[in-house]
């Protein structure tokens, strides 16, 4: 009896340590996908202002004569960024408020000296000017900044040997011209990035929904758990749509190559919010499937479950396109037309409540494939 109950406890613990060991091995590979797909999105734009700022080190040096014109790839840099939205507007912001930071740093710190009193002191006239003279955050932002950096050095990095002086201003001026160059020849679609994005982000939403079905056929909880961490981890790449198709619409608004496409951003939003709603709904499930008997109901609802994860990933392809999401909503259509849960009977109520919530995923999908609200409603079997 002892030596069962042992090999009992052993095998628990056994089993204990393969459902971390998978729930674990999902977690590194979703984060390491997530990271490949960054790397992919950021790839040319950073190597466009990696050579920027290699060109406004290269520039200052020879045409001001500074032995180490530092500020003028650090300008580049803080213009251009690892992102594809460059606005020359916003460009022209950033480099100017960083060159008049460094330019009242430099004058401060001369003048002044060095401490807190002084780093206070400077940092309070400078943003004020910056105010002053434009309503750009950028623009205030990195002129409190650098006139922080600048008051801050020690006052040996000040001297003209060290290319300080009254000359690294110039320096900053530089980078910011080499990055205003580089905005105004690459010039950037504001739906490209915003487009990645959304391909990624129903790429999450599909897999969710191809895990969330695995375990509810399995009724593993490692199975289930997985689903679970895989619908969580989504919450990243939804908010990078977020904060790309953010950026989208104030590119939109100011700048002037960019406004014919107001509209269909502003369209592109909308969807983005639709399948964020879906995708809570699919989190919604994938929790209740912990909790949820093996049946044959269960199967029905994990045939709809990879089925709508087929029609997603066709919207995310159609998205990273611009094309009609046209048979993403008629795969849709047939999965709202087969999620009946009196169908399924009236002693399946586990069964019944996933699909309750499923019908506002697909609902939510629907409109996210251009259906109005009430199109989407009818496309539902009846209840």
């Amino acid at each position: 009896m002892q030596t069962s109950m042992a090999l009992w406890v052993g095998s628990s613990k056994l089993s204990a340590e393969t459902h971390n060991l998978a729930v674990l091995t999902s977690r590194i590979k979703t984060w390491a996908r997530q990271g490949r797909g960054r790397v992919r999105r950021a790839f040319w734009p950073v190597l466009i202002a990696a050579i920027a700022c290699g060109l406004s080190h290269l520039a200052a040096h020879h045409l001001l004569g500074h032995p180490f014109p530092f500020f003028a790839p650090v300008a580049a840099w803080a213009c251009l960024g690892f992102t594809s939205e460059r606005n020359v507007r916003r460009v022209a912001e950033t480099g100017l408020g960083l060159s008049i930071g460094i330019w009242a740093g430099e004058y401060f710190g001369i003048i002044f000296g060095h401490g807190p009193i002084q780093i206070g002191a400077a940092i309070f006239l400078a943003v004020m000017l910056a105010r002053f003279i434009g309503p750009g955050a950028p623009f205030a932002t990195h002129t409190g900044t650098q006139t922080a950096v600048l008051v801050g050095l020690p006052a040996g990095l000040m001297s003209p040997a060290l290319g300080g002086g009254f000359g690294r201003w110039t320096d900053a001026l530089v980078g910011t011209a080499v990055a205003i160059i580089v905005a105004f020849i690459i010039p950037s679609d504001p739906r490209r990035h915003a487009r990645t994005s959304a391909r990624a982000a129903c790429r999450e939403l599909a897999e969710t929904l191809t895990l969330t079905a695995h375990g509810l056929r399995t009724g593993e909880p490692a199975d289930q758990d997985i689903a679970m961490n895989r619908g969580r981890s989504s919450e990243i790449i939804l908010e990078e749509w977020r904060t790309t198709s953010l950026e989208a619409i104030n590119t939109a608004k100011i700048a002037a190559s960019a406004r014919k496409y107001r509209s269909e951003i502003a369209d592109f939003d909308t969807k983005r919010i639709l399948v964020d709603r879906a995708m809570r709904s699919i989190r919604v499930i994938a929790r209740r499937a912990s909790s949820t008997p093996k049946s044959e109901s269960i199967e029905d609802v994990a045939v709809l479950l990879e089925e709508l994860s087929v029609a997603v990933d066709e919207l995310g392809s159609a998205l990273s396109v611009g094309r009609e999401p046209k048979l993403a909503l008629r795969l849709i259509r047939e999965v709202g037309a087969h999620a009946a849960p009196g169908a399924l009977g009236e002693q399946n109520w586990h069964a019944q409540a996933l699909i309750l919530v499923l019908r506002s995923a697909i609902v939510d999908l629907a409109e996210a494939c251009g259906a109005s609200e009430e199109e989407a409603r009818e496309l539902l079997a009846p209840l």
